[in-house]
């Protein structure tokens, strides 16, 4: 499978890990990765995973873009692409080609604090702001249009009144850490009746 990053890759850590302990039925072959500071991109280096640098930044068109990641994604020919904390929107052509294929994780209960530009602290602000009772994360299927795509499952916390942004954000990366291997084996599996 292949997985996409930007930053720390804590998800994308617990993913290859659940591959390495045979918890998932699928070996992490490349990541893609489009920021050259990002702490994903040194693990992967240093566990031996293939890596690719690709920033949109450094394309003249989201086409050429497209182009490059579709090249890439063309010769690892993955089951599964999971993004982790990718903070670029994939481009249409690409959802195209691989749909079905290619699912996210989102630090919030779906419907609520999604879209474009909802993700990381902006989300447990909103949630604290607006005295949320629970929050919680959700895997989806990646569609054209930003955390939109049919739910695959969810996981949900109370949220405690004493909770701050920093303290929701990391009960939540502990649900992530244990959901997105568990929706991850299920796909492989063919059981997504999760």
């Amino acid at each position: 499978m292949t997985v996409f990053a930007s930053g720390s890759g804590t998800n994308f850590k617990k993913i290859h890990q659940a591959a390495l302990d045979n918890r998932i039925p699928a070996s992490v072959t490349c990541l893609i990765c489009n920021n050259p500071e990002a702490g994903a991109l040194s693990y992967a280096k240093k566990q031996g995973i293939r890596t690719c640098l690709i920033s949109h930044t450094d394309f003249d068109s989201e086409q050429t873009f497209a182009a490059r990641l579709n090249e890439v994604l063309r010769s690892e020919k993955p089951d599964l692409i999971a993004l982790a904390g990718y903070l670029k929107k994939i481009p249409d052509s690409v959802i195209e080609q691989y749909h079905g294929k290619i699912i996210n994780i989102h630090p919030s209960l779906l419907p609520k604090y999604g879209g474009k530009g909802w993700y990381g602290m902006k989300v447990h602000q909103a949630v604290i702001e607006n005295n949320e009772p629970v929050s919680g994360c959700t895997v989806h299927y990646v569609t054209t249009e930003y955390d939109e795509g049919p739910i695959i499952a969810q996981k949900q916390i109370t949220v405690s009144p004493d909770d701050t942004p920093e303290t929701l954000a990391n009960k939540i990366q502990k649900l992530e850490h244990q959901l997105y291997p568990e929706v991850i084996k299920d796909l492989l599996s063919g059981n997504s009746s999760k």
